[in-house]
């Protein structure tokens, strides 16, 4: 049976981007010196908040682990980003199944909540074409990736990859200019690192409404001149496909679309997710509901829709 290693701690606001940097390092010397390793999960359970999640082939390599501490730099390095230790507690596997990738995973691009995606894997060895998903819901913080999840499971059914990628919306901090943008692009370059069974040069991004705004901007990048969001692409998509995508941002500015979520009286848009119950994650409605009387272009850009590739006429 399997020893699984729960442990519970918190990281300062400035230092969560280095401890996401170090984690690669920190796995690879676990894989490298930690005899009986088999994998680990990192959740964020708050904002400062994280909960490691990692399992041992058995009792023994578990308690050699314990014994050994942080005794390669890369270990240490880690373990230096830790403010506080909450909880340590262990426990043994009763489900185990066959050794087995996992088809779903998530994965952290950037050190904020929303910079992280869903990486899917069909079945095979790869390496497989892939596709990028970027949601739709007026760039509005209400709703999430979630909506793309019945896509992504009948495209990795077709034997394609699927990265189904957060970003930071309106309604939270870091939305809008230049933040959304930044994470696309970031979440985009990211892809031939997620695994070495993703192939990067066959890869494609789709964008649904909001979000194909988003998509068809990816493939203008390169276009783009240094000093702004989105230039010097590492990845350049084989294709884009924008479904429903709002293209034509000077009109769509012009006709103030999204002004309709400034209705005092309305209830929150349909398909928008139940806000969540944790204090962690205030809902955002109410505060984007005062704000969006001229759209939600004027909010993601701020003026720039003339100038925002993909976004003319």
């Amino acid at each position: 049976m399997s020893v699984i290693e729960l442990t519970t701690f918190t990281v300062a606001p400035e230092r969560t981007s280095a401890m996401l940097a170090a984690r690669g390092a920190m796995l690879a010397a676990f894989r490298e010196d930690r005899r009986g390793f088999v994998d680990a999960r990192l959740v964020r359970v708050a904002d400062h908040t994280w909960l490691d999640v990692v399992e041992w082939a058995d009792a023994q390599a578990y308690d050699e682990s314990r014994a050994k501490g942080g005794n390669l730099p890369g270990i240490a390095a880690f373990f230096a980003t830790i403010d506080t230790l909450v909880s340590a507690e262990s426990g043994v596997r009763y489900d185990d199944a066959e050794d087995g990738r996992r088809t779903v995973r998530t994965i952290a691009y950037g050190p904020e909540p929303s910079q992280v995606g869903e990486l899917y894997l069909p079945e095979g060895d790869g390496p497989f074409p892939t596709v990028v998903l970027i949601h739709g819901g007026w760039w509005a913080a209400m709703f999430d990736r979630r909506q793309s999840t019945p896509l992504a499971e009948d495209l990795v059914s077709r034997g394609f990859a699927v990265w189904n990628i957060e970003y930071r919306r309106i309604g939270e901090p870091g939305g809008g200019w230049p933040g959304t943008f930044d994470d696309v692009a970031a979440a985009v370059d990211a892809v031939p690192d997620l695994d070495p069974s993703l192939d990067g040069g066959r890869v494609l991004v789709v964008g649904h409404s909001a979000g194909g705004l988003l998509a068809a901007w990816t493939a203008h990048r390169s276009t783009l001149p240094d000093g702004v969001p989105g230039a010097r692409p590492k990845l350049r998509p084989l294709g884009v496909v924008t479904l429903a995508g709002v293209l034509d941002l000077v009109a769509a500015d012009e006709a103030r679309l999204g002004r309709d979520l400034a209705e005092p009286d309305a209830e929150p848009p349909a398909g928008a997710p139940a806000p969540s119950p944790s204090p962690f994650e205030p809902d955002p409605w109410p505060g984007l509901a005062s704000t969006a009387h001229d759209g939600m272009v004027a909010l993601l850009l701020g003026g720039r829709a003339a100038a925002t590739p993909s976004g003319t006429r």
